[in-house]
């Protein structure tokens, strides 16, 4: 008798495709809820976390990622920061998502969003923001 072939089941080949969920570092966890929030596109997210691709954040949401680098590390708490200042100030999480995306014309924004000069200005910009939500 011949052996046949055996083609795993449907639900076999979706098993095995599926992520399995690694540990997910507090940091991002933390970073991720903020982005959750802000309603960030994963190009966002990356630019704010500076992470090389969406592929590479994809990994690091399901805890696949590589390490975060210290810089990484110091944008999340900065990012988080930011966050927690607009709550603190009274702002709804309404409130402070249009904070992050509506343009602003006092310093530093120059017209721009919160969020895009946060993006393009690095982390002096991300401590800029810091700041004046703090009031230093």
């Amino acid at each position: 008798m011949k052996p046949t072939k055996s083609s795993p089941s449907p639900a076999a080949s979706v098993e095995a495709k599926a992520p399995v969920p690694g540990h997910v570092p507090v940091a991002l966890q933390s970073f991720f809820r903020v982005a959750d929030a802000w309603e960030l596109s994963e190009i966002q997210q990356c630019k704010l976390l500076r992470c090389p691709s969406t592929a590479v954040l994809r990994r690091y949401r399901v805890g696949h990622g590589t390490r975060l680098t210290p810089a990484q590390q110091k944008r999340i708490q900065i990012i988080t920061g930011i966050h927690a200042a607009l709550a603190k100030s009274g702002l709804s999480s309404d409130q402070g998502f249009r904070w992050i995306h509506e343009p602003r014309r006092e310093a530093p924004f120059k017209g721009e969003p919160p969020v895009h000069y946060m993006m393009e200005g690095g982390v002096d910009a991300l401590v800029a923001v810091a700041h004046l939500l703090s009031g230093r």
